[in-house]
Parts: structure tokens; C-alpha cells; sequence
């Protein structure tokens, strides 16, 4: 029998174990999300993130609402969210040349002003009764042209206010609020039109896009140069309306550009797909619809959480290349198992699959291109971006001649083909 001498000793000589692995990257993942918003500057520009998500989906249902109320005509509906896509095609580079040329601070800053301006304007119209199919076209493209500035000129200047080594962690947050504001979006869109009318929703838009302006007017970010190196000559304005050709060499930027490609056609259109599968195939009501259609920003905001928290050291190229991966089995997986609980847990993973996809998409960029074509890369990419008005009449097409589970397949396993092919090239190239 121990003696109570004994027992106290060796009490008295416990010490704790030291912290696990797994704790100890618990406890830097939160120390790294409580740095990067203590950043002021960095704190701004994920607000300002936050508030264009929540004005652009409050604009993306309530102008397809008031579209179809003033038409009647479900194609004329579809064409205001290919409208809104298309200055992605037109005015992408440009814009992304211009950021490499222009103070970015200001470019941010007129684009807000501008955006304010107009919707200002267009609710003045909508409450004098004045508004029309017309007046939702113009919505769309300036919501379209807005939104051109984000990737080159918001998200860069979220980078260089986070810092190189935080970037992942600052993406996965910026982009979880993206997520957020998509989750929230088709329900707080169609309150907001059921209070407010199409007039309140402009003039909501227009307050957004003011607050975002006065936020943009607070930064101190401090830029990159334009110039690679010191004493390099600045660009002219011409060469910078030229394509980097030392990009466009790149077999890696091609690969980086082709998994844009596959996620806009094969990947990205099939959520405009969920309502036909609420209601052709699972018989849901309009607000059950609208809360399957929520899953998939629900997954997309855990994921996005995730990464920002987890992602310090992951190389970025295999959370781009497997998010869209795993997005294409999912697509097939659904396609074998069509029933609802599938579909929640396929949507789910969805989402999250494609944080991992657009949350590394904008740092792959940074990362590859040379601080002197960062806007033009960007830019070039937004090109490539507005790909997915030739996924969404795809995806159309598919839905239209086939069944759902057919439908699904096809997607997901041309999907799978040319992702597969891809990541061969990525593997082959060695820069």
C-alpha cells in the first residue's frame, strides 16, 4: 500500500503535457484571423466586400422579379443575368490594365461614387413610375461594370493591406462573406422587393454603394509599385492594353486559366439549376426551394471559414485544382442518387468545394504574375470568367433535353474529362 507521502510526491511532480499538433494549429489559425482584422485597413476592404455581396444578390432577385413582373417573359429574365456578365468580357482587361497603370485607391472610389450615383438616379425613375425593362438592363450592366473592379482592384488591395504570408487566410475570409451574402441573398432580396418595392431596392443599392465609398476614402493601404524592380520605366498606357505575353507562355497560367474555364461552364451554371430539381423532382414549395438553393452558400461559407482558418501553408494550386475535382464527382454522385437528402448534402459539399476554388483563385494570380501585370492577369482571367454565360445556355440546353439525372452526369463527367486533362499539364509544365 502507497503511503499518502508517496501519492503527494508524485502529485506534486505532475506537469501537463504539452499542447498537441493539432491544438497548436488551433490556437495559430485563431491568432491569425484575430491579426488580420485588427488591420484597419484590411478590416475596410472586407466590409466593403461584404456590402457589394449583399447589394449585388439584393439587385440579382429583385431584378429578375421585376423583370418577368414587367415582361412576362422568362428568356428576357435570363437575359439580365447574362447582361450583367458580359462587361466580365468586354471591359475586364481594360479595367485590369488600368488598375496596373492607376492609383487603385481612386479607381475604387469613383467606381463606388458612380454606382451610387446611378442607382440614386434609377430610384428617383422607379418612384415616379418611370422604370422599365430598360431601366433593369442598365441595372445589370452597371452592376456588371462594378463588379469588374473587384478581383483586379478591391481584392489586390486586400492583399497588400493583409500582407504576402496572410494571404491565403485574408481570401478565405473575404470570400466567406461572399458565401454569407449568397446564402442570405434570394431571401433578403425578396423581402426587401416585398417591402420596398423596385424603387427601395435602387435606393438601398445606392446607400450601399455610398457606404462603400466612404470606406474606400479611409484606406491607407500602401501599393505595390507598378515596376517590377527599381528603376525600371513605368509602362505607357498602350503597352499596358496589350496581353502579358509573359504570362500567356505560361503553361501553368494556361492551367490556371483552363480551371477557370471548366468551373464557369460546367461547374458554376448548375445553381441556377436548383430550382428546375425543387420542383420537377422533389415537388418542394417556393420557400422550400429557396432553402435548398441556401445550402449551397452555406457549404460555400464553412468552407470559405475553413480555409482562412486552416489554409496557412496549403499550396494554392491543390486547393484551386481538387475544389473544382471534387465539384465535378459531386455533380456525378447527385446524378446516381437524385433524391432531396442527397441534394442537401451534394449542395453542401458543393459549396464548400468551390470556396476552396475561388478562395485561391485571385492569390494563384498574385502569386504568378509579376507586381507590374497583377491588374492585367486579373483582368485577363475575368475574360475567362465570362465564360459562364456560355455554361448557364449549356446548362439550359442540357436540362432541356435531357432528365435531370442524365443532365447532371453530362455535366459532371465533361467536367471531370477536362479537369483531369488539366492537372496532367499542370504536372507536365514546369512553369
Amino acid at each position: 500500500m502507497r503511503s499518502g507521502r508517496h501519492v503527494l510526491n508524485s502529485a506534486s511532480s505532475y506537469s501537463p503535457a504539452p499542447p498537441s499538433h493539432s491544438t497548436r494549429i488551433v490556437a495559430q489559425s485563431s491568432s491569425r484571423a484575430r491579426e488580420l482584422f485588427t488591420l484597419p485597413d484590411y478590416l475596410r476592404l472586407w466590409l466593403i466586400g461584404a456590402g457589394v455581396g449583399i447589394g449585388r444578390w439584393l439587385e440579382f432577385l429583385a431584378l429578375g422579379i421585376f423583370a418577368y413582373q414587367v415582361t412576362g417573359s422568362p428568356s428576357l429574365v435570363a437575359a439580365v443575368a447574362i447582361v450583367r456578365m458580359l462587361p466580365y468580357v468586354f471591359c475586364g482587361f481594360i479595367v485590369g490594365a488600368l488598375a496596373d497603370y492607376l492609383d487603385k485607391k481612386r479607381m475604387l472610389a469613383l467606381t463606388f461614387l458612380g454606382g451610387s450615383a446611378a442607382f440614386a438616379v434609377m430610384a428617383g425613375l422607379a418612384a415616379a413610375d418611370m422604370a422599365g425593362y430598360g431601366t433593369v438592363l442598365v441595372a445589370a450592366i452597371v452592376a456588371g461594370l462594378m463588379w469588374t473592379t473587384d478581383m483586379p482592384v478591391r481584392r489586390r488591395l486586400l492583399v497588400d493591406a493583409a500582407g504576402i504570408e496572410r494571404m491565403t487566410a485574408a481570401l478565405g475570409f473575404d470570400n466567406s462573406t461572399h458565401y454569407a451574402t449568397r446564402a442570405i441573398g434570394p431571401i433578403a432580396g425578396g423581402a426587401a422587393y416585398q417591402l420596398f418595392g423596385i424603387d427601395g431596392i435602387f435606393l438601398l443599392s445606392a446607400g450601399i454603394y455610398a457606404a462603400c465609398f466612404y470606406l474606400t476614402t479611409r484606406l491607407n493601404v500602401r501599393e505595390a509599385a507598378v515596376s517590377g524592380t527599381e528603376g525600371e520605366t513605368r509602362p505607357s498606357l498602350l503597352e499596358l492594353l496589350l496581353p502579358p505575353k509573359e504570362l500567356l507562355r505560361s503553361r501553368r497560367f494556361q492551367v490556371v486559366l483552363g480551371v477557370t474555364i471548366v468551373y464557369n461552364i460546367w461547374c458554376f451554371p448548375i445553381i441556377s439549376m436548383v430550382p428546375v430539381l425543387g420542383e420537377e423532382q422533389f415537388r418542394l414549395s417556393p420557400a422550400l426551394i429557396g432553402a435548398l438553393s441556401a445550402t449551397e452558400g452555406i457549404g460555400g461559407t464553412i468552407g470559405a471559414i475553413l480555409i482562412g482558418l486552416w489554409a496557412g501553408n496549403t499550396p494554392l494550386f491543390r486547393l484551386y485544382y481538387f475544389g473544382i475535382f471534387a465539384f465535378s464527382i459531386l455533380l456525378l454522385t447527385l446524378s446516381a442518387w437524385l433524391t432531396l437528402g442527397m441534394a442537401v448534402v451534394c449542395l453542401l459539399l458543393i459549396g464548400a468545394s468551390a470556396a476552396c476554388f475561388s478562395a485561391t483563385q485571385y492569390a494563384l494570380i498574385y502569386t504568378m504574375a509579376p507586381p507590374k501585370m497583377r491588374g492585367r492577369a486579373a483582368g485577363f482571367l475575368s475574360i475567362f470568367i465570362g465564360t459562364s454565360t456560355i455554361g448557364f445556355y449549356n446548362t439550359g440546353l442540357l436540362f432541356s433535353w435531357f432528365d435531370a439525372a442524365d443532365a447532371l452526369m453530362l455535366m459532371g463527367g465533361q467536367g471531370l474529362i477536362v479537369t483531369v486533362i488539366l492537372g496532367m499539364f499542370w504536372v507536365r509544365a514546369k512553369s
